[in-house]
């Protein structure tokens, strides 16, 4: 099964995270590891000015990862 790529350590840096009390519905596009972009239904579990981690897929195939903020928008 291939996995969607996040964003580093270092690409994030060391801003502030907001973390909601529930997390906001959004869509986002996520890039997987053999190249490909998709835009999925996701939720926004925390966020800094650059980036936003977001949550999609259903368990077991569930995925949490840090996107750049510009690939984010509420759904």
């Amino acid at each position: 099964q291939r996995e969607p790529r996040s964003l580093q350590p270092e690409q994030l840096g060391k801003l502030t995270v907001c973390t909601p009390a529930a997390p906001h519905s959004v869509h986002a596009w996520i890039l997987w590891e053999d190249g490909v972009e998709e835009l999925v239904q996701a939720h926004a579990m925390a966020w800094t000015k650059r980036a936003v981690q977001v949550r999609f897929g259903a368990p077991p195939h569930q995925h949490e990862v840090w996107v750049w903020a510009g690939a984010v928008e509420r759904a």
